[in-house]
């Protein structure tokens, strides 16, 4: 959509001039959609408040409305902007909706990133990755519960990249639980399941935990990091005791194992 000039060209600063540029009218499959003006020292940080503030209204929407009854001009009106404004941030409701999936992949992909590059045991990593994990899904500002309510209704290019997304979480998960084991700490487990098991129960608390005096996000993070970790643990009477039973315990998990791999192939 084109941007609104003045009558009078030379009366035109050059320098804003030069700092509008015409949006694109489609968004990139796959490229992150950043706001089409780019911050300025004078104004650069309240126009990053501005687009902060569209997301957030824009997340409201959509979760009220449905990404598909949602207009751009529902949008501005909800921020207090003309509707031609909102173009200068987004060019259309796929940018939008992709710049809030992305604040939503990219910040997990980053903690598994993070945690992975810190001095601990590979079981303490899983522990650790869901601790994080539960403290950011519990933060208000996270729009994590739109992104899931919307998975139906994203556009084709922004679903391909989502579920991309995920299927890398999940390879992290699975690579995590198999250093567990190869360390010693984590049993023989399929650790597909296992993965889904403990990313599903993590995620999920951002539907049931709100914080409260009764719900403190810290306290039921750490909990559900130790729930997360016993999923794939070894028993303490397998590592400090070799006894019968143990072991006869771990050869059955084993076999067991082996039983579901084999019906796959």
């Amino acid at each position: 959509m084109a941007v609104a000039r003045s009558r009078n060209p030379k009366s035109e600063n050059s320098k804003t001039t030069s700092s509008r540029k015409a949006p694109s009218k489609t968004a990139k499959p796959g490229k992150a959609v950043k706001p089409v003006i780019e911050p300025d020292p004078a104004g650069g940080i309240r126009r990053d408040l501005l687009a902060t503030e569209v997301l957030d209204k824009a997340a409201d929407l959509f979760a009220k409305q449905g990404f598909a009854a949602t207009s751009l001009k529902d949008v501005a009106d909800a921020v207090g902007l003309h509707r031609s404004s909102i173009y200068y941030y987004y060019p259309n409701k796929d940018a939008l909706l992709q710049e809030l999936i992305q604040g939503v992949t990219l910040p997990v992909a980053q903690i598994f990133q993070e945690v992975d590059g810190e001095a601990l045991t590979p079981l303490a990593k899983i522990g650790e990755v869901v601790r994080r994990l539960v403290l950011w899904v519990s933060d208000p500002h996270t729009h994590f519960r739109l992104v899931e309510r919307s998975e139906a209704e994203l556009p084709e290019a922004v679903a391909i990249a989502h579920k991309e997304a995920k299927r890398h979480i999940l390879g992290e998960m699975m690579r995590l639980i198999e250093a567990a084991e190869r360390a010693g700490e984590a049993r023989a487990t399929d650790r597909r399941v296992s993965a889904f098991s403990i990313i599903g129960m993590t995620m999920w608390t951002a539907w049931w935990l709100y914080p409260s005096r009764e719900q403190r996000p810290e306290e039921i993070a750490q909990r559900m990091a130790e729930n997360a970790m016993a999923v794939v643990q070894r028993t303490a009477a397998t590592k400090k005791a070799a006894t019968v039973s143990a072991l006869s315990r771990e050869i059955r998990e084993n076999l067991a194992l082996i039983e579901r791999l084999a019906e796959k192939d």
